[in-house]
């Protein structure tokens, strides 16, 4: 009789502990930094947070690779970078729930390229070209090259007019064995590549629309511009959102507008700024803006706000500037005119110091410079 009464007190013990147990909740991992947007291949990139737990099976991703988890505490996620990775988002994968914990720049794996008639490989110091990419397009003109990244491809807006009509083409070059796939499409104003793998296509006074990558097909529309004016899109990584200048004309005067679209619920945000000719973005989330003989300044991406002036900035022919994560440069196009005869420079400004350096001559007037991250 004593061992049954033991028997069922243990039972009953075990029940409650059970019971105890069930009802027990573990909050939802959070992240919220990491301790690096630029790292090499075998490095240590710690993400920070809250709600980590040691016996948790996590599997983080560099850009779709599994790297190896060194330690877990209830802040940290210790992890070291694959070989074989990318330039891409880092994300946590628990429970069949997957986060973006940010963007993270492969150093050393930037590659320069620019297009005029042909897509050439440049000596990102020099200028100077090492390489042909793509001799012909055989287009009335192409137009929109923009790197994208989970393919490792660079791709653009082909145009054919002749007596049928105007025809739209989707080019894709791979850089692996510079294989072409040549799509056609509805053609856009401008094309808004992500490093998450998506694109998006922009036409003037309708919106922005999502483009399957493999076909060339509208998935779905994200949002309606109507008669705004919307110019120059970039897609800020650390906070997936696609940003562009609005202009618009009030009580007769220029007001310009950094619109900004999130890309998770479609939101939209406006905010009264200075008005750039050029955004430019970086991987590590910062923003950069550039006004025709004016000024280069770094922005508050939130804002719109100036946060300071990098240089001024008088000379009138510059353009197709852009940012290379590994020198963390803004580097861009400068045209001298001499009797009427132009010198085409790389014009690089180093964000460390502020320091321009314009001593490099290129080859040919280049209508893009495509860097790869």
């Amino acid at each position: 009789m004593k061992h049954f009464f033991s028997i069922l007190a243990l039972f009953i013990l075990i029940s409650c502990s059970s019971n105890d147990s069930e009802e027990v909740q573990i909050p939802d991992p959070t992240i919220q930094s990491i301790s690096t947007n630029s790292t090499n291949i075998g490095d240590t990139v710690i993400i920070n947070g809250e709600n980590f737990d040691p016996n948790s099976d996590y599997t983080i991703t560099f850009n779709g690779t599994n790297a190896k988890i060194t330690q877990i505490t209830s802040t940290t996620i210790s992890v070291i970078v694959p070989v074989g990775t990318t330039s891409g988002p880092l994300q946590l994968k628990v429970n069949d729930v997957t986060v973006n914990a940010g963007y993270v720049s492969i150093i050393g794996q930037n590659r320069l390229f620019a297009y005029r008639s042909k897509i050439m490989e440049l000596n990102p110091v020099t200028g100077a070209e090492t390489k042909t990419l793509l001799y012909s397009t055989g287009y009335s003109s192409f137009t929109e090259l923009k790197y994208f990244a989970p393919t490792n491809e660079i791709i653009g807006q082909g145009f054919i007019s002749n007596n049928i009509g105007n025809t739209y083409k989707l080019l894709k070059i791979k850089l692996a064995d510079k294989s072409t796939t040549e799509l056609t499409y509805a053609g856009y104003d401008q094309l808004i590549v992500t490093t998450t793998g998506k694109l998006y296509g922009y036409k003037l006074y309708q919106g922005i629309v999502e483009i399957n990558p493999n076909t060339g097909s509208e998935i779905g529309s994200l949002i309606s511009t109507g008669s705004d004016q919307v110019y120059g899109f970039i897609y800020n990584p650390q906070t997936d959102e696609i940003m562009g200048d609005k202009w618009l004309l009030e009580n007769g005067k220029n007001i310009h507008k950094l619109c900004k679209i999130k890309l998770s619920d479609k939101s939209v945000t406006e905010n009264v700024y200075y008005g750039y000719d050029e955004l430019i973005p970086a991987t590590n989330g910062k923003l950069y803006a550039y006004r025709a003989t004016k000024k280069i300044v770094e922005l508050n991406p939130a804002t719109g706000a100036e946060i300071k002036t990098l240089i001024n900035i008088t000379d009138e022919h510059i353009s197709n500037l852009t940012y290379y994560p590994q020198t963390n440069q803004i580097i861009g196009k400068k045209v001298i005119f001499n009797n009427g005869v132009p010198t085409y420079k790389l014009l690089k400004l180093n964000l460390t110091n502020n320091s321009l350096s314009e001593n490099n001559i290129i080859n040919d007037d280049y209508f893009y410079f495509i860097v790869t991250n």
